[in-house]
């Protein structure tokens, strides 16, 4: 079916595209042939496609195909060099209850990221150590940024998440369920080593450029540190968040 640049369905794509956001459907746009693929695999509704004139189609069912110009095309594009395809689909919609199904926990909390890529990549790389869920505090940039979503290639539609809490309201339900806070700083005086990741833990992971400030430090049950050489300042936050989740499974493996 052929749909033109004016059409309500392109003009809520763009919309929802350029604010990081569903559609007032509640639908989520994702770009690309191998997203479009992850969210069939993980079982997410792929509502509408739109093809751009002479793009190959990936193997997917949607509800609906629309060819669309390559004029109109560019209007909605969220990457420079699109392969032509994108797609609205329905994603799952997670709730604390979902944080918390599977216990022991092991939690990311977003403490104000800024960066989507950076976000997309903690989702991904918490459904690859078998962390149990991710909250992101107010101030995080949206689940829904493009940016995110394809950073996360795929983590997004089958990792357990909520955004927009509170700091205080996060601690204070943390622990009613006797979930440890943890913080990293490079002067605390233990290690991730040190810390017994086979209990409930929650990992509070710092703003890009300011790390956790003093009130998101002072709520923490622990402070620890990864060990590195001093001529490094920082770590970029999905990596700290790699290399603590790593030391995580390793021990709850062992």
């Amino acid at each position: 079916m052929q749909i033109g640049k004016h059409s309500r369905k392109l003009a809520a794509l763009r919309k929802a595209t350029k604010h990081g956001n569903l559609t007032s459907d509640g639908l989520l746009p994702i770009e690309g042939p191998i997203l479009l693929e992850e969210a069939q695999r993980s079982g997410i509704e792929i509502v509408d496609v739109f093809r751009k004139a002479g793009a190959p189609m990936p193997a997917v069912e949607p509800d609906a195909i629309f060819e669309v110009s390559e004029e109109a095309f560019k209007t909605v594009q969220d990457t420079e060099h699109s392969q032509g395809i994108i797609a609205t689909v329905r994603p799952r919609q997670y709730t604390l209850g979902d944080i918390f199904a599977v216990s022991p926990e092991l939690i990311m909390v977003l403490g104000r990221l800024q960066d989507p890529g950076n976000v997309g990549t903690i989702l991904r790389i918490g459904e690859s150590f078998g962390a149990t869920g991710c909250i992101a505090l107010r101030g995080t940039v949206s689940f829904y940024n493009g940016k995110v979503v394809r950073a996360s290639a795929g983590s997004v539609f089958r990792f357990p998440h909520i955004g927009s809490e509170t700091l205080d309201e996060t601690v204070s339900l943390l622990r009613s369920r006797r979930i440890g806070l943890i913080g990293t700083s490079p002067n605390a005086a233990d290690t991730i080593e040190q810390w017994d990741w086979r209990k409930p833990s929650a990992i509070l992971i710092g703003n890009e450029g300011q790390g956790l400030d003093p009130k998101e430090l002072a709520t923490c049950d622990k402070v620890l540190r990864i060990p590195h050489k001093g001529t490094v300042e920082s770590l970029n936050s999905a990596i700290a968040a790699a290399i603590i989740l790593y030391e995580a499974s390793k021990q709850r493996r062992s």
